[in-house]
């Protein structure tokens, strides 16, 4: 009688009202395999409390757990989200068919992990339009966004993240917020948003208190933060980080991780005057992605080899594989990183003697950066038209064109691309044979770099100050 009792008090927070009769009833119990709640709770190190948190008893718990009472779909929701298990984790083939309709994880997961994104965007929003509570919807619209950043959709991604994270905060799935966490910073990125620096530093700490520990996750948010200092010119944190995270997901043998760090690594060395090792790097990426049939990310690695073979004066080789890259983005209907491509290929432009041609380029990467919110490529766009007009003979055009993207790193926070940016104006500057407006410039360079040696100089005027 007593065990009656304490299940009937268990059942009031998982009746439902019936609109025809309006009465409650108690939701049928799921069938689920012996001691898979038991070591679930056990993987995750919670307690009975920690999984109860608050919404049901301990009890109703225990009893689940001991066999002794069959969970309620909610219970069983509430025990998969503590625990970080999908539902179907528990269920018998008796459970699962009674919980039909439920949202197919195995399925989703099976498409992310061979990069199928298109397939795996179409059934993720199908899904969600079918999800019968907030979990699944939670489920659905996290797929959806990892979708939208493998197809370079940041803005998309991100409202789904939005409700994703909410709800697994909610829930208390510790793992799914810190994989929404690592998705946010990953499209943060995309957007060249200097909070994407944060929130993957957040994703990381998050993740090592895991326990179990993720390490694929881990190589992951690893190897975005590479990213995320490669794009903020912080190349030696950057190969740390990349380092580190090769050495992670080479334990996991995750070959599509490791060719993305590889193609990433190759940028870092570039900028850090290491052609050798770059082309190496850029090269391995390209290999592993084709063979993976990675078309976006032998795109960008297509990029970082051109750019390297650029620096090493083999234009012609150059040209080839930014090409190559180019068709890759129209091909896909990509716009988030074509804006790279075109600058590159500017670059190119300008070497041949074709300065009408790079900036045609130029302007045509601006207004898809533009269009996309992209502040540090298009300060990289007004800082090449400001190097194109120095060129030109147009000192006053470059001067605002090179104030304009100073102004624009500057209020997006991005000082370690405002020091390269004024490090390039000194140098146009020395050049013209202003070593005043030079020195000026590395001033406030050095003292954005180095505080503790150099005193601030007055600001170089912006583009509203000198309009």
């Amino acid at each position: 009688m007593l065990l009656c009792r304490a299940a009937a008090r268990l059942s009031i927070g998982v009746v439902v009202t019936s609109p025809a009769a309006g009465k409650r009833r108690r939701l049928p119990g799921l069938s689920v395999r012996p001691g898979s709640i038991r070591q679930a709770r056990a993987e995750a190190g919670l307690s009975l409390g920690q999984v109860a948190s608050g919404k049901i008893s301990r009890t109703a718990i225990f009893l689940a757990e001991t066999g002794k009472t069959r969970p309620t779909l909610p219970t069983l929701q509430l025990i998969a989200a503590r625990t970080g298990k999908p539902l179907d984790y528990f269920l018998d083939s008796e459970g699962a068919a009674l919980a039909g309709g439920r949202l197919d994880l195995d399925k989703l997961r099976e498409l992310a992990a061979a990069e199928r994104f298109d397939d795996l965007l179409e059934q993720a929003q199908t899904a969600k339009s079918a999800a019968v509570d907030a979990v699944d919807r939670a489920w659905a619209a996290f797929y959806v966004a990892r979708a939208q950043v493998a197809r370079a959709v940041p803005h998309a991604a991100l409202h789904e993240l939005r409700e994703a994270l909410a709800t697994f905060e909610a829930s208390g799935d510790r793992w799914m917020v810190v994989e929404c966490m690592d998705c946010q910073a990953a499209a943060l990125h995309l957007l060249e948003e200097k909070s994407a620096l944060t929130t993957a530093e957040a994703a990381l700490d998050a993740c090592r208190r895991l326990r179990p520990a993720n390490r694929a996750l881990e190589a992951r948010i690893l190897g975005r933060l590479g990213a995320i200092h490669v794009g903020q010119h912080r190349y030696p944190q950057a190969v740390e980080f990349y380092s580190e995270a090769v050495d992670v997901a080479g334990e996991l043998k995750d070959l599509s991780r490791v060719g993305k760090m590889y193609n990433d690594l190759s940028i870092a060395y570039e900028h850090l005057g290491d052609l050798s090792r770059s082309r190496v790097f850029a090269q391995k990426a390209i290999t592993i992605h084709e063979l993976l049939h990675d078309r976006l990310s032998v795109a960008r690695a297509e990029n970082n080899l051109g750019l390297v073979l650029f620096r090493q004066g083999q234009i012609d080789q150059a040209r080839e594989h930014l090409n190559r890259s180019l068709g890759i983005c129209d091909e896909m209907g990509v716009e988030v990183g074509k804006s790279h491509v075109l600058l590159s290929l500017a670059e190119i432009d300008l070497v041949d003697h074709d300065p009408d041609g790079a900036v045609r380029r130029i302007h045509e990467a601006l207004a898809l950066s533009e269009k996309n919110n992209q502040h540090g490529s298009i300060a990289q766009a007004h800082q090449d038209l400001g190097r194109v007009a120095e060129m030109t003979g147009g000192h006053a055009e470059a001067d605002r064109q090179f104030a304009t993207a100073i102004g624009i790193l500057e209020r997006a926070g991005l000082n370690d691309r405002v020091v390269s940016c004024r490090a390039a104006y000194a140098q146009v500057l020395e050049r013209r044979g202003d070593t005043q407006g030079a020195l000026e410039q590395l001033k406030v360079a050095i003292a954005l770099s180095r505080p503790d040696v150099a005193p601030p100089a007055p600001a170089a005027q912006t583009e509203e100050e000198t309009a």
